[in-house]
């Protein structure tokens, strides 16, 4: 059974969170590992951890944030040699148990700017596994870090003015942070 467990600096999982998530996202996506452990934000960072064979294994991580009525999963993977076994869609249904009053919204690199058909297949992928999961496009796109997103969203619609007020209100406190 998939047990979660909270990711801080002093977690026993952290160097697979933070290897994991180094090898997922390109470096044009990710920020500082540091600030998805610090205090400045409040978000949920959490570990999926299973038992295989009789041994705790770390089978992925989620990294959320909560305002009002929209929970934003910023970042969400599992282990490459795990995948297509259903933890990415355990992993979900936890995140929409810990938030049912939320719609829940992710962003995807927009398939058409694929550089090659190998990227274009992983970005299909993703689409498809999120499409199944209860997600559809919401209507419209942005532009973070250099990359074209597609937000997606589970639980009814977000528009455009709700993500980036939600953008707004996370990062208001912070000194020049960008928001989408």
């Amino acid at each position: 059974m998939l047990q979660s467990f909270t990711v801080t600096k002093d977690s026993p999982w952290l160097p697979q969170v933070k290897a994991l998530y180094e090898s997922a996202f390109p470096a044009n996506e990710r920020i500082p590992i540091k600030h998805l452990l610090d205090n400045k934000i409040q978000r949920e960072f959490f570990a999926f951890v299973d038992t295989i064979d009789g041994t705790p294994t770390f089978c992925g991580f989620s990294n959320s944030i909560t305002r009002g009525t929209i929970t934003n999963i910023v970042y969400f993977a599992v282990e490459p040699k795990l995948r297509s076994r259903g933890y990415g869609s355990e992993i979900l249904k936890a995140i929409r148990e810990k938030h049912p009053e939320t719609r829940l919204v992710v962003d995807i690199e927009v398939e058409e700017d694929s550089k090659d058909a190998k990227e274009l297949e992983l970005r299909e992928r993703r689409r498809n596994f999120y499409q199944r999961n209860g997600f559809e496009a919401s209507p419209f796109d942005y532009l973070w870090q250099g990359e074209h997103y597609r937000l997606l969203s589970a639980g009814g619609t977000v528009t455009e003015k709700e993500f980036r007020d939600f953008w707004k209100e996370v990062l208001k406190d912070i000194p020049g942070a960008k928001y989408p």
